[in-house]
């Protein structure tokens, strides 16, 4: 699990480099601050990411195994 954990954070720098940390928060609609204290994706926001298009949820946080089983997407989100 742990090496999942580090691939996520992996996954964080490649999003953040993707889009930019200011232009994320604002698609967030959440502080740049906040954005550049994850060391990974938190589970809320890797669904809104997901919502975006551009990555799967088991892309950005490989870690949570079956977090779609856990938590299900609201009917309309996501893929």
């Amino acid at each position: 699990m742990n090496s999942l954990y580090e691939l996520a954070k992996e996954r964080k720098k490649e999003v953040v480099t993707k889009y930019g940390g200011r232009n994320l928060s604002r698609m967030l609609n959440i502080s740049h601050p906040a954005v550049s204290k994850w060391q990974v994706i938190p589970p809320l926001r890797a669904y809104q990411i997901a919502d975006i298009g551009d990555f799967d949820l088991d892309y950005l946080r490989p870690d949570l195994k079956h977090a779609d089983e856990i938590a299900p997407l609201p009917q309309g989100v996501g893929h």
